[in-house]
C-alpha cells in the first residue's frame, strides 16, 4: 500500500488541499470584497455555502487523521483538538519525522 512508503501521505494531502483552497478563496472572494460582484446574487450565496460545507468537511477529515506511530488521532485527544500542533497529542511523534525514531515526551503538542 502507498502509505507504507510515506506514512505522512494523508497529512500532506490534506495540507495541500487546504493551501489550494485558501488560494481559491482569495481569488473568488476578493472581487466580492472590492464591490465588483453583487453579494446578494444567488450564485454568490451558493458559492459561500459550498465553501462553508468544504471547511466543515476539512475539519472533520483533519480531526480523524491518525498518527502513523500510535494509530490514535494526531490532532485530537479527548476534548482537545489542536490543528496547529507539531507533535502527536498522544505519543509525542513529531509531524513529518521518521516514525521509527524514539518518541519524545508528550507536552500537550503546543
Amino acid at each position: 500500500m502507498g502509505d507504507a512508503a510515506d506514512p505522512w501521505k494523508r497529512h500532506r494531502l490534506l495540507k495541500r488541499i487546504g493551501l489550494v483552497s485558501v488560494a481559491f478563496l482569495f481569488l473568488v472572494f476578493a472581487p466580492a470584497a472590492s464591490g465588483r460582484v453583487d453579494m446578494r446574487s444567488h450564485g454568490f450565496w451558493i458559492l459561500t455555502l459550498s465553501w462553508m460545507l468544504f471547511v466543515i468537511v476539512m475539519l472533520i477529515l483533519t480531526h480523524e487523521l491518525k498518527c502513523p506511530r500510535c494509530g490514535q488521532r494526531f490532532y485530537a485527544k479527548g476534548a482537545d483538538f489542536w490543528q496547529m500542533t507539531k507533535t502527536c497529542l498522544h505519543c509525542g511523534q513529531q509531524k513529518y519525522s521518521d516514525v521509527s525514531a524514539a518518541p519524545k515526551p508528550v507536552n500537550g503538542g503546543r
